[in-house]
């Protein structure tokens, strides 16, 4: 079975990663890693940093697909679209379980922009572990 793992730029991707990789050892399941992106088209910055993710996994003890994949942002609440993106990920694959980062928003941008990691715990039909941003 696999592991879902959505990952986004930024410092809290490497305590998912982390985490993703730890559980998939723990449980003797595959890690399917995805770099969400907001462009259509991958760029190099994008490229490298899935470069960078599938050089972490592969020193660890535990079988990774890593991939790029457009999340798009037409809806003006972002994160419940990403959401609803990464539970249609959920679907393509035989998904066991999903990781993901969230990080905190004030009130004004939860209520404009919403949660990623909300939405997809309302939806997910599979456990969800939420590893939280703790640098704020």
């Amino acid at each position: 079975m696999t592991i879902l793992v959505p990952v986004a730029s930024g410092p809290l991707r490497d305590r998912v990663l982390q985490t993703a990789i730890e559980l998939g050892q723990a449980l003797g399941e595959d890690l399917y890693i995805v770099h969400l992106v907001e462009e259509e088209t991958a760029d190099g910055t994008a490229k490298q940093i899935r470069d960078e993710i599938r050089e972490r996994v592969r020193s660890a003890d535990v079988a990774a697909t890593v991939s790029l994949e457009y999340v798009g942002h037409g809806l003006a609440r972002t994160g419940p679209r990403i959401g609803q993106d990464v539970i249609e990920l959920a679907s393509d694959v035989t998904v066991t379980h999903i990781v993901m980062g969230h990080t905190s928003k004030g009130l004004l941008e939860e209520i404009t922009r919403g949660s990623a990691a909300q939405a997809v715990i309302d939806a997910a039909t599979v456990p969800v572990t939420v590893v939280p941003d703790t640098t704020g």
